[in-house]
């Protein structure tokens, strides 16, 4: 059942919600690739909700695939600043978490019209299963996974990664794997099982964290002192030459085809509060801590850093010619299948159909700036 009280409206209202966790909590199983088609029957006993704040506009519902807090600036930017209203749109958020069913559950259970997940492989296994389902865009130009490592020892570069321990959850063995294979490396590295903090690499009992670049290194930062550089190094799976997508947006492809004029604003909308966060990274942090994250206990410096460090990985070569969120085809096919594949994937569909580019390239027929 989806709670209820994780819902806000791109009009108005706060999230509510518990503690802010670690996201590693939500993606234990997602990196195992444990995925089921046909796991939507818990969304859909649960009705769409009540909003916060209802408008006069067409209302669409969006899943999140984490709290309401600093990681999805861009829509609250959207949302803050009117930009769904401007499109017609009245658009309710609902916060996701350890307890709350998956993004693309919710969308194909219908009970969301869009869906934002984290993990870009589990939104392609459920499609490769026969699930009507489209990739729109990208929030994340880098996939935010990554490995922390101590200055002392470093690992930075896929020469650095042989014999290594790697502490990390229990379930992301394949992905571990994967990034030796797609280097040509014999997975020779000793499994450290750890919780979700990183201070077990400050202790020694591995030589590497697997983290969220815009997660960890905060705290090792906050809680231990250290600084990029001269206490810590971090590095994310691309850099390794394991690229991916992460907050991927998605509809079904239905929705596409009969209220494409719907899409069309929705991602526009949103395109132009993601394009507002580059610019002015601070303004999303005050609406997170006044309004759409107020009840979630967050630290105002924390969130800063946290928005810091992800603003980046929202930019691209592409998104800079071609406007933010989109993705490439043709890096998905000859860059991230091949080594998705290697670890584990099954059952991806073919890029075609599983991504609509002309959503974006209708968003942007006149340029890259919005």
């Amino acid at each position: 059942m989806i709670d209820q009280s994780k819902i806000i409206t791109g009009s108005a209202g706060p999230a509510r919600g518990g503690p802010a966790r670690s996201r590693r909590d939500l993606l234990k199983a997602v990196a195992a690739g444990a995925l089921l088609a046909g796991a939507g029957t818990a969304a859909s006993a649960c009705g769409g909700g009540q909003a916060a704040g209802a408008g006069s506009g067409t209302r669409l519902k969006v899943s999140l695939g984490w709290v309401t807090n600093i990681e999805f600036a861009g829509f609250w930017l959207a949302a803050d600043r009117g930009y769904y209203r401007d499109e017609g749109l009245d658009v309710v958020f609902r916060g996701g978490g350890p307890n709350t069913p998956l993004p693309h559950v919710q969308l194909a259970s219908g009970a969301v019209d869009f869906a934002v997940d984290p993990n870009m492989r589990q939104v392609l296994e459920v499609i490769g299963k026969g699930n009507d389902l489209v990739l729109l865009g990208a929030q994340f130009q880098t996939d935010p996974n990554g490995l922390l490592s101590l200055s002392k020892n470093p690992l930075t570069r896929p020469s650095d990664l042989p014999g290594r321990r790697i502490l990390s959850q229990q379930g992301t063995q394949p992905l571990l794997q994967g990034l030796y294979k797609a280097n040509d490396l014999k997975p020779d590295f000793q499994f450290v099982p750890a919780g979700f903090d990183p201070g077990a690499l400050v202790q020694g009992k591995g030589d590497a964290y697997n983290c969220f670049v815009t997660n960890q290194p905060i705290t090792l930062e906050t809680k231990f002192g250290l600084q990029r550089g001269s206490g810590y190094e971090v590095v994310t799976y691309g850099a390794l030459g394991c690229p991916a997508y992460a907050n991927v947006i998605s509809c079904k492809r239905a929705t596409v085809a009969r209220r494409r004029d719907v899409v069309v604003k929705f991602m526009r909308a949103s395109a132009r509060g993601w394009q507002d966060n580059l610019a002015d990274p601070g303004a999303a942090v005050r609406l997170v801590l006044r309004k759409y994250g107020v009840d979630l206990g967050l630290d105002e410096k924390q969130q800063n850093r946290q928005n810091a460090l992800q603003t980046p990985l929202t930019e691209s070569g592409l998104t800079k010619s071609k406007g933010m969120l989109r993705i490439d085809p043709e890096t998905l096919t000859s860059r991230m299948y091949p080594w998705l594949r290697l670890a584990g994937a099954a059952r991806l569909p073919d890029v075609g159909k599983a991504v609509d580019t002309s959503v974006l390239d209708e968003v942007y027929a006149k340029g890259p700036k919005l």
